[in-house]
Formats: structure tokens, C-alpha cells, sequence
């Protein structure tokens, strides 16, 4: 059986599926297991901010070199080996850099200029900014407190011992309803800044923002968890995704490659977490690639409504970044033009395709695999697709296949 623990090789981080999912810790902020020492009000505060630039030191994968299966192997060697968003990665040690073949004057300088923008904007260099662009709007000061901390805008956000009272739902025909909770229904135990939660508005849109669910968050006058005011606790860590449309692979495929950058701001790979897909409409979902989600979670997506008429207690929670954010990745996202090689989109293929188990047969002869991708629907049809097959097959490098991409 190939090991779950593949994915981190490259960061030395233990990847098992079991393993302790970093929550408040990734903000230097200490949880419920590990309490936040005995301290007054004005003393843990100032704990917690002098912690909060701290980094989980990464434990040892060594167990990885031995996995044969393993698509980031080659790096173990190299001991310094970084993603690229670490603090103390150097430029020389990334995953990989790009390559820009020319220099758009209206974009940089020179070509090092150009690679870094490139990075930043399509590599391992985006998941740099949003980590550290993440602030804590909802503060805690004692052991059970709750915790609110999001990136610019609320396209990211992480919360702890978050409560949502679902008792009263609002539901209707509107998949992502700005108004679903109101004061009271959905927040935590912690010292609120409402001024700078409410700063955070200017892309309020239903796949770009979480600004629309999380705006009536309210600071609570009780402890969700020890006051007893959960019906359903939810302790595995959970990700909130509001989901782009399940039947367009690529639509769909925002939403997942979405999930991995979460993944990695969030500084974990594990399987053993809970999905929740953010939907306050009574429909359904259609999902023609439910079977990627194995890479993501080893059970199934639960839809917001199971919740109906309860109070859902979550211990930590994940809002994930969303499919079509202004600048996201990659739905909307502008490019310095004459780069290319983007390490993260390489990252995200192979990790997909080995939590799926999915193996790449090596042709026997030097071929190179052209597949087109055709629909016989009455729409969006190439219209001269046997004048481009046998075009493409007068080529003696090319092997070529046709797949109807059709599901009904």
C-alpha cells in the first residue's frame, strides 16, 4: 500500500492520516489540549501575540525515503528542500522556480523580476502572501476561548471552538444566502474587533469571499463547549468550501486546487478531516468527480443542512479559500505573460494522483500522448475535429485518442 505520508516528503513534514491536525498552533495560539498557561487577561494576551509569528517546527518524515511510490523522493535528498513559503526557505532551496523566456517591460524590470512575480502570483509564492496576510479579528484570552483569524477579505479563515446555531435555518432557493445567520447564531467566546471585521467587505461575492457568512459573527457571553450549548460537537477539523459547479471539470477543479493551497497555509495534509459543503439552499449537489475528494478526506462531503434545527459546535474549523476570488488562483487570475512553470499546479497533479493511487503507464515506444477531449452535446462541439485528428496523426511522434466528455 502506498504511504499518505508521500505528500510532505519534500517539507520532512509527517503527513500520516492520524496525525495531529495544527489548529491554533499555526498561529502560535495555544488550544484546548495544550492550554494556554495560567495568566491574567492582559498576560495571555500578550502571550498569544508574542507567539502568534511563530512556525510549527516540521517533524522528520523518514519513513517516505522507503516509499517507492513516493513522487517527491528525488528531494530527499536534498535536506533543505522547501516548498518555497517557509520562513526560512532560501530562493535556491524552492520546490522549483520558473522560468520567463522574455521580460514584459510592463510587468518588470528584468527576468529575476519577472520569475518572482510569476511566483507569487501562480506558484508557491501566492500561498506565501495569504499566510502572511492572516489577522485575528475574534481574540482569545483564556483556556476554551474561541479564535477568529482570516487573510485579507475573508477569502481564508480559521476558527476555534466555533458555534453555529442552525435551529432556525433560512433556507431557500439561493445557494449562498448573504443573511443565513444573524446576530448571536454564529461566532465564539472571544474578544471580537467588529470594526476590522467589517473592514473586510470590498470583495463580498459568493465564491470570492467568506465576508457574507462570517459578518454577523458575534463575540458570545458564553463558552459553547463547557456552557453545554452544543447539540452536535464536531472535534475532527473541519474545512467550510462553498463549491463552484460539481459537473465543469474545470469549474470543479478551482474548488480542489483551492482545497490543497488551504492545505498548505494550513500547514497539514491529513486525511482524517471532515468536509462541509457551505450551501443554504435545500438542493442537492451534482458532482461528476466525487472520487477526487479521496485525496482531501477519508469520509464523506456532508452537506450544511444535515445540521438543520441544531447547534453545531466545530473545535477547529477551516474556511477554505474559494474557487473564483479576485487574483485567485484559477479562476481569475492574471498572468505576467512569457513565464512559465508553475511548481504548485506540478505539486497539486502529483499529489492528487497519488492519494488517488492512479498510475502513469510508460508507453514502450518514444510517443508523445495527445488526448482531445470532445463532446457530442449539441453544444461547444469541434467542429473539425476528424480534419484535426488526422492531422495530428501524420505526426509519426504523436499518439492520439479521442474521449467523448459526456455524462449523460
Amino acid at each position: 500500500m502506498r504511504s499518505k505520508q508521500a505528500v510532505g516528503a519534500i517539507t520532512g513534514f509527517s503527513l500520516d492520516s492520524r496525525s495531529r491536525y495544527p489548529s491554533t498552533e499555526r498561529l502560535g495560539l495555544a488550544t484546548t489540549k495544550d492550554a494556554i498557561p495560567s495568566r491574567s487577561k492582559g498576560q495571555a494576551t500578550a502571550y498569544m501575540e508574542e507567539n502568534h509569528e511563530k512556525q510549527i517546527r516540521p517533524r522528520p518524515a523518514s519513513t517516505n525515503s522507503e516509499d517507492p511510490f513516493c513522487p517527491f523522493r528525488e528531494h530527499l535528498t536534498k535536506l533543505n528542500s522547501c516548498w518555497g513559503y517557509e520562513k526560512s526557505c532560501d530562493k535556491d532551496q524552492r520546490f522549483s522556480n520558473p522560468t520567463c523566456d522574455h521580460v514584459d517591460f510592463g510587468w518588470a524590470k528584468n527576468a529575476e523580476d519577472a520569475q518572482e512575480i510569476f511566483w507569487k502570483q501562480a506558484d508557491f509564492g501566492y500561498v506565501k502572501e495569504k499566510v502572511a496576510k492572516t489577522q485575528i479579528l475574534c481574540r482569545p484570552h483564556q483556556q476554551g476561548d474561541s479564535l477568529l483569524a482570516c487573510s485579507s477579505h475573508l477569502q481564508h479563515c480559521r476558527a476555534s471552538n466555533l458555534y453555529l446555531d442552525l435551529r432556525k435555518p433560512r433556507r431557500g432557493s439561493d445557494r449562498f444566502k448573504e443573511y443565513f445567520f444573524e446576530e448571536g447564531e454564529i461566532g465564539g467566546h472571544c474578544d471580537l474587533d467588529t470594526n476590522k471585521l467589517l473592514s473586510q467587505g470590498q470583495r463580498k461575492s459568493p465564491l470570492q469571499s467568506w465576508f457574507a457568512e462570517l459578518q454577523k459573527y458575534s463575540s458570545l457571553d458564553f463558552k459553547p463547549f463547557e456552557d453545554g450549548q452544543c447539540d452536535i460537537i464536531i472535534k475532527k477539523p473541519t474545512f467550510f468550501m462553498k463549491l463552484d459547479a460539481g459537473v465543469n471539470m474545470y469549474h470543479h477543479f478551482c474548488d480542489f486546487i483551492n482545497l490543497y493551497i488551504t492545505q498548505h497555509v494550513n500547514n497539514s495534509f491529513s486525511t482524517d478531516v471532515q468536509i462541509i459543503m457551505w450551501d443554504t439552499s435545500f438542493y442537492g449537489y451534482g458532482d461528476l468527480f466525487s472520487e477526487t475528494w479521496k485525496a482531501f478526506t477519508d469520509y464523506e462531503i456532508t452537506h450544511l443542512k444535515e445540521y438543520d434545527s441544531k447547534r453545531l459546535c466545530v473545535k477547529d474549523a477551516v474556511f477554505a479559500l474559494l474557487p473564483r476570488m479576485r487574483y485567485g488562483l484559477f479562476y481569475n487570475t492574471p498572468l505576467i505573460s512569457n513565464c512559465r512553470g508553475t511548481g504548485l499546479f506540478r505539486a497539486f497533479s502529483q499529489h492528487v494522483l497519488h492519494r488517488l493511487n492512479i498510475n502513469q503507464n510508460v508507453l514502450k515506444e518514444e510517443k508523445i500522448r495527445v488526448t482531445i477531449l470532445t463532446r457530442s452535446t449539441e453544444f461547444r462541439k469541434i467542429l473539425n475535429l476528424n480534419e484535426l485528428v488526422h492531422a495530428l496523426e501524420k505526426v509519426p511522434l504523436f499518439k492520439v485518442q479521442v474521449v467523448d466528455y459526456k455524462y449523460k
